[in-house]
């Protein structure tokens, strides 16, 4: 056995990755970087985004134009809804994470799974929910696009189905009270989520000076 094995020179992995764990989950550093290899997975996608639009607006003017089959639509919106948790949940780790890694290893001393240590607002898929908890003032339209992706970060951008079926009515009610449909997307969205996701970390107070966000 090597000496490095031996004896008080043992390393104690569950340590290190302890400590490793620690360093990516809660810096927010670590969630931008995620965010902008997600933004730039996803832009490579919008070409054919843009093609499934104009297939569609063709159809709906009546003009005779090759199928277009719609396989990246679902891809590309869950892929820009996880962007967006991640620079979410960014500032919410820049916001409190001594507390998130203070509860963190409090709750690890007391013999619990560390899933179970794992802070609950970095758990969710809930945008709207989440860019309450970072602190994002909401502009208009924006919580109508929040609860779309969600929906596609939750199931509809990568299962057939919901885990309740109730979910498959695409309807949920809004912070004013009124229910809206969340189970569509339009030729708008593209450039709309692209303008919003480059308001991000302004907003947030992020630092991004390690990803500059394309400019089209």
């Amino acid at each position: 056995m090597s000496e490095a094995l031996d004896g008080d020179q043992r390393v104690d992995w569950n340590s290190v990755h302890r400590t490793n764990f620690e360093s990516a989950a809660f810096s927010p550093n670590k969630w931008i970087q995620n965010a902008a290899g997600l933004f730039e997975s996803a832009k490579l996608l919008e070409p054919k985004i843009q093609e499934v639009w104009e297939y569609w607006r063709a159809r709906s003017q009546g003009q005779s134009t090759t199928h277009v089959a719609d396989h990246f639509l679902g891809t590309y919106f869950m892929l820009m809804s996880f962007c967006v948790e991640n620079l979410l949940k960014a500032a919410c780790v820049q916001n409190n994470g001594l507390t998130y890694k203070r509860d963190f290893r409090s709750c690890l001393s007391a013999d619990k799974k560390s899933s179970q240590c794992f802070p609950s607002e970095l758990k969710t898929h809930d945008l709207f929910k989440l860019s309450l908890v970072a602190g994002l003032a909401l502009q208009d339209g924006e919580e109508d696009l929040l609860r779309r992706l969600s929906r596609c970060a939750e199931w509809a951008g990568r299962y057939p189905s919901p885990l309740r079926y109730e979910e498959m009515s695409g309807a949920e009610k809004f912070s004013d009270g009124e229910e809206y449909s969340l189970s569509w997307f339009g030729g708008g969205d593209v450039a709309r989520l692209n303008d919003f996701i480059r308001s991000l970390p302004p907003r947030l107070g992020l630092h991004t000076r390690h990803w500059e966000l394309r400019k089209e």
